[in-house]
């Protein structure tokens, strides 16, 4: 059995902080900030739909793809910025 390694706090911020350099900032930063607060696989947060997002209720429903069970999680007001600066850019 091996052991599992997990990202530092600092590393986390090391990643937000790149996507101000990538062509689409505000969705990269969105995504990866719901994929570590919420432990999402990158094909879950793949197939994450707007529909999946409530914002008005804070919560976020996600559809694990390896035990199939389906859970409705908080978003944080960090998250909820985040989503609403990438709706923003994509209009």
């Amino acid at each position: 059995m091996h052991e599992r390694n997990y990202l530092v706090t600092a590393e986390v911020e090391r990643l937000l902080a790149a996507t101000k350099e990538s062509r689409n900032a505000a969705r990269d930063r969105c995504l990866l900030l719901l994929m570590f607060r919420h432990g999402l696989r990158v094909s879950e947060a793949c197939g994450l739909q707007l529909s999946q997002v409530d914002v008005d209720n804070r919560v976020v429903h996600v559809q694990r793809l390896k035990q199939g069970l389906s859970t409705t999680q908080p978003l944080r007001p960090e998250e909820i910025r985040a989503i609403k600066a990438w709706l923003k850019a994509r209009t």
